[in-house]
């Protein structure tokens, strides 16, 4: 993709190209699909079992094999959660499912998000800080 730009002080016309970057790919194989059923295997039940005791209700639950985060949460109650996570240490896990349960009542990272999320996890800033050390893929 190009676009043509007027420069006036040079009264001359240029082209500035913008280059994509081919999208990086998520691994995908056998020991992808072997992670793919241990996480389907203990990632919802925890999940249930940490709404049921924080007082979330989701709708429902997604497994992927994303390269860029570690879960997600849309305005329809749906939670995504990385195949990766079970790789994670169980304190780890716990912070993303929690951050994703609070986005069901907060789609958004403002004070009352974070203030809800130091309610049911204490000390999540310091976990978050642990989690950005931790290479996706």
């Amino acid at each position: 993709m190009s676009r043509i730009f007027f420069n006036p002080l040079t009264g001359r016309f240029f082209r500035i190209v913008a280059r994509r970057r081919k999208p990086r790919k998520a691994p995908v194989g056998p020991k992808v699909e072997a992670l793919r059923a241990l996480a389907k295997a203990e990632l919802p039940p925890r999940l249930a079992e940490l709404a049921a005791q924080h007082g979330f209700k989701y709708n429902k639950v997604f497994i992927k094999n994303n390269i860029s985060n570690w879960g997600s949460c849309s305005s329809l109650g749906n939670i995504n959660l990385n195949l990766r996570l079970v790789s994670l240490p169980e304190e780890l896990r716990d912070y993303v499912m929690l951050h994703e349960l609070c986005h069901l009542k907060y789609l958004n990272h403002g004070p009352e998000f974070h203030a809800l999320l130091e309610s049911v996890c204490p000390g999540h800033r310091e976990l978050a800080k642990t989690l950005r050390s931790v290479r996706l893929c």
